[in-house]
């Protein structure tokens, strides 16, 4: 495990990246040396090489400390990793000769610099992945070049295979992953796909719905059957209505999901998806959205104490995800959550900002925005929570990242 100095002397936060199947192919992970004199890489290697399991998304993993990165390159590769160095080191060969010396001992290298210079520039002589910043001007091109016969087709030359960071629109995207083969997309364009669907509320997750009939088919746990549910934002919202709605006595006080399965029972849930599965969203462009709020309300969750009752870790995951349901279903969030019975603190915290769930919100919040990671210690600080802590959370949660709905252990991760 990571030694307390180094979990305490360094910020840690996180970005995801998508395929062009909508789902996550990496996770950028960003160290920030908070007390650089107290840091070693070594450490922070070791630990990700003794913990990070197969089945976890590739990591990137993105130092803000070129005495650090450097540190990093001479320690021992970890399997499933990529260590990410700017341009300038690529370009000196002095750096050059280090950076391919790390390469043939088995680090794999990626490196951040933008489309106009990776043209221009010459090859670095062994294999690199390329993270690419497209200028307003390179992606206005390409907005153009999508209604121009023949030169949508040569996607303007782009390199396959890399990863682009800073896709501000929809169409950018899908041109991306769909047509110029990108390898991923540092983060998500969440605001332009969502206004596409402004006029009307965001529906089911079909994916997360064919899953859920297949477990229920599969005569699958109860345990099972909610991390499932657990993926869809707007289907565990619907569900908390549909058990506390008329149809069912009326107003049951159930503000559990796990109480509102047992309350359905799975042949009653299995019949009242299969009624929704028509008029699910068809909008693949959504998964990021979605998955995104899942990742930060798995983070809030891995923020309690180790040990904490399922009951709890449950409250404090529908807490944080509700925290931003109203992105998906255009309405108030006083007004989407006043018609449940929810558990107070839940209001506090997502209404109020305050309570004891509050200051989870805020920790996971303040890590899913890297470019603020010089303020997490102080957002730390005024929550009562270690940098320890937010870091070991932040690490377990994305090496669950993608199992964590998977025929597994039974409890809550």
């Amino acid at each position: 495990m990571l030694s307390h100095t180094v979990l305490d002397s360094l910020a840690l936060g996180y970005e995801p990246v998508w395929n062009r199947e909508r789902q996550l192919a990496a996770v950028r992970l960003c160290v920030h040396p908070i007390h650089a004199a107290a840091v070693d890489a070594a450490h922070l290697m070791q630990a990700l090489g003794d913990d990070w399991p197969e089945s976890a998304p590739v990591l990137v993993i993105a130092i803000d400390s070129p005495r650090l990165l450097q540190q990093a390159l001479s320690c021992a590769p970890v399997h499933n990793t990529w260590l990410e160095a700017p341009a300038a080191p690529f370009e000196a060969p002095e750096t050059l000769a280090a950076l391919s010396v790390a390469n043939r001992r088995g680090h794999r290298l990626v490196r951040r610099t933008d489309l106009q210079t990776l043209r221009q520039g010459p090859s670095v002589g062994f294999d690199v992945r390329n993270l690419l910043q497209l200028s307003p001007q390179e992606a206005t091109e390409l907005l153009q070049a999508q209604s121009t016969p023949g030169l949508h087709q040569r996607s303007q030359g782009l390199p396959p295979a890399q990863l682009y960071q800073g896709v501000q629109t929809q169409t950018l995207a899908r041109h991306l992953l769909d047509d110029a083969g990108a390898w991923g997309l540092l983060g998500w364009p969440d605001a332009d796909v969502l206004l596409a669907h402004r006029h009307h509320p965001v529906s089911c997750d079909p994916r997360v719905i064919r899953q859920i009939l297949q477990a229920i088919n599969d005569d699958c746990s109860l345990e099972r059957l909610e991390r499932l549910v657990r993926q869809d934002p707007v289907l565990v919202y619907r569900i908390l209505l549909l058990v506390n709605s008329a149809a069912y006595g009326g107003r049951h006080e159930i503000g559990s999901l796990r109480h509102a399965l047992m309350m359905l029972g799975f042949r009653e849930l299995g019949r009242w998806l299969f009624e929704q599965a028509p008029g699910s969203e068809t909008d693949n462009d959504l998964q990021p959205v979605r998955a995104a709020m899942v990742m930060r309300a798995r983070l809030a969750q891995h923020l309690l104490a180790t040990g904490s009752e399922d009951n709890l870790r449950l409250e404090v995951y529908t807490t944080a995800l509700f925290a931003q349901l109203d992105k998906l279903l255009h309405a108030p969030l006083a007004e989407l959550l006043h018609k449940l019975p929810l558990s107070g603190r839940l209001y506090d915290a997502v209404l109020r900002h305050d309570g004891p769930y509050h200051p989870l919100l805020d920790v996971a919040r303040a890590q899913g925005e890297p470019n603020q990671l010089h303020r997490l210690s102080a957002v730390c600080d005024r929550n009562d929570v270690s940098l320890e802590q937010a870091n070991r959370a932040l690490i377990r949660m994305l090496a669950t990242s993608r199992d964590h709905a998977g025929v597994r252990s039974e409890r809550m991760v």
